[in-house]
């Protein structure tokens, strides 16, 4: 049986290395580990003789003993890296040529988009809880990963769950999502994780504001972007109308924030610049059944909200207020709460009217 065989002759590559060059280049596309990099530009053979057997990526002794290289791997990767460089390399010389962002923008991900660091660091790096020194969001190239890995499920996941459970139109007619919206409850005895849109959360957990992240993919002048953060409860009981009337929870305005350090925590901002009303929490009535409770993150046309008159706790009108301030849906986000035994706790604290208690029939 003949065995084939790869020779670097056959095609030559300029040697220019442009991935290898941090002179212009972040260290967040390259790999930390000096092992790991090893592992992935020295043959396995060589690294073999130099350490443990097989790469440095397989942890268990075991599976080092058992792994068998791929016939002429290193050198298949030498030609498909040195094709790939070569080509960034020319890339990078058309974005020497440009002025134009948006052009510049979208070279930067194409040259870097192939190389193996990078697509490294991406898949096997915490993308929600960033380290920038793996992934950097300020790089192109990572907010692109980000906006794909985001829209094939989490994206996806948050508009069913807005449409499934009505909150469009039951508070916005649309959502075009264009930033990942997360939030979790650090400050509560509960759960201290990113919540799922749609998840149940008792009135313990949500007893405390909540903290947002919101993870930007498009290229933006963050310096200057001012966003604006919504909590409403469209599902509070009207009995003087027989339906239901729509809470604001939470109002946040004149927010800033940057493409890694994009968490908007209460301990951050200033009170009175950034508070529009203060939390509410979650204190559903007995017996009033689910009650949703939607985030919605805006971008601010101007550096302050131009017409904050319809603010108010009860029968909040969001489409007049969005409206009045041109304000700019990219996000949202939601949770449910229903009565339990805490609630009357929650209500105690936050010097709130006992809850009342619904029956199927009204007497």
């Amino acid at each position: 049986m003949l065995r084939r065989s790869l020779h670097s002759s056959v095609i030559k590559f300029q040697q220019n290395e442009i991935w290898k060059d941090f002179t212009k280049r972040s260290v967040a596309l390259s790999l930390r580990s000096s092992k790991l990099k090893q592992s992935l530009f020295v043959n396995i053979e060589a690294n073999n003789n130099q350490s443990k057997k097989g790469p440095y990526t397989l942890r268990r002794k075991a599976s080092r003993a058992r792994y068998k290289s791929p016939e002429e791997i290193d050198a298949t990767f030498k030609i498909a890296y040195s094709f790939l460089q070569d080509r960034a390399d020319k890339i990078y010389s058309k974005i020497d040529q440009t002025n134009d962002p948006t052009l510049k923008n979208k070279l930067l991900v194409k040259a870097e988009i192939n190389n193996p660091e990078v697509q490294y660091n991406f898949q096997f790096s915490d993308k929600i809880d960033n380290n920038p020194r793996l992934i950097d969001y300020n790089l192109p190239v990572y907010r692109h990963l980000g906006l794909k890995h985001w829209e094939s499920y989490a994206q996806m996941l948050l508009m069913q769950r807005l449409e499934t459970l009505h909150a469009i139109p039951d508070t916005l007619p649309t959502l075009v999502p264009r930033a990942n919206v997360m939030i979790k409850f650090p400050y509560s005895t509960g759960v201290n994780k990113w919540i799922a849109p749609g998840e149940f959360l008792s009135s313990n957990v949500t007893q405390f504001e909540p903290i947002f992240k919101i993870q930007e993919f498009e290229k933006l002048d963050l310096a200057t972007q001012k966003y604006t953060i919504l909590i409403v409860n469209p599902d509070e009981p009207d009995l003087i109308n027989d339906s239901f009337k729509t809470t604001l929870c939470y109002g946040l305005q004149n927010l800033t924030l940057d493409y890694n350090d994009n968490v908007i925590d209460a301990r951050k901002f200033n009170v009175k610049d950034n508070v529009l009303i203060d939390y509410l929490p979650p204190v559903p009535e007995k017996n009033a059944g689910q009650q949703r409770f939607v985030v919605w993150v805006f971008r601010q046309p101007n550096p302050t909200l131009t017409d904050t008159s319809v603010i108010q706790r009860d029968s909040f009108n969001i489409r007049k207020f969005v409206e009045l301030n041109q304000l700019d849906p990219i996000g949202s986000h939601i949770w449910r709460s229903e009565w339990d035994t805490n609630v009357a706790n929650v209500r105690k604290k936050y010097g709130l009217p006992k809850g009342r208690v619904f029956s199927k029939v009204r007497k």
